[in-house]
């Protein structure tokens, strides 16, 4: 850990788009080099920080909220037969219960999102061609799940915010078994195909 990282404020729903699908590419290639590896892995350790370790309160966001949830709902009608293709019927349902969602409720829920996006690593994984149009279906759902975080947080001060991140990183180590679980099942069926 290297301290407090300050960038410069970004709306997620005009800038972050293509940063997400190069993350999600990078770390899906990661998972496959290094898979003996991180399957091993039980539970996270509090790793040294060094530089600054004070407390810096960023920029203020302004964030389009209802941009963010149009993306989403444009994605849903543009892509919600594939996404039922990849996903799970609990995670197609999660997707379908937010495309109804107005702004002033709109969720897609912390559990929901930590299995689609294990469900699409393990797609990623099984698949040998169309991956980046794979990660590029993932954007609107990204928008959807942005958008959630913004409204659960919108009256929090920065720290809050970062508890409740690291109350979300703790439910992807929670359900790291069910990752383990469609990954080796999904390359299976790939496999046999």
């Amino acid at each position: 850990n290297l301290g407090v990282k300050i960038h410069d404020a970004k709306d997620p729903g005009e800038h972050l788009g293509p940063m997400f699908r190069q993350v999600l590419w990078t770390i899906f290639s990661l998972m496959e080099r290094h898979e003996s590896y991180w399957k091993g892995i039980r539970d996270s350790q509090p790793v040294e920080v060094f530089g600054y370790e004070g407390y810096v309160e960023p920029e203020p966001v302004i964030v389009n909220l209802e941009g963010m949830i149009d993306h989403f709902k444009t994605g849903f009608q543009q892509f919600s037969a594939l996404w039922k293709d990849i996903f799970s019927e609990a995670c197609i349902g999660a997707i379908e219960n937010a495309a109804d969602m107005d702004a002033s409720q709109f969720n897609l829920p912390t559990d929901a999102w930590v299995r689609i996006l294990y469900e699409l690593a393990a797609t990623f994984h099984s698949w040998s061609v169309n991956r980046y149009k794979l990660v590029d279906l993932m954007t609107p759902l990204y928008y959807a799940r942005v958008a959630s975080f913004v409204r659960q947080s919108w009256e929090m001060s920065s720290q809050e915010a970062e508890e409740l991140v690291e109350e979300q990183a703790l439910k992807f180590e929670n359900q790291k078994d069910y990752l383990i679980q469609i990954w080796d099942e999904k390359f299976a069926q790939a496999a046999q195909a």
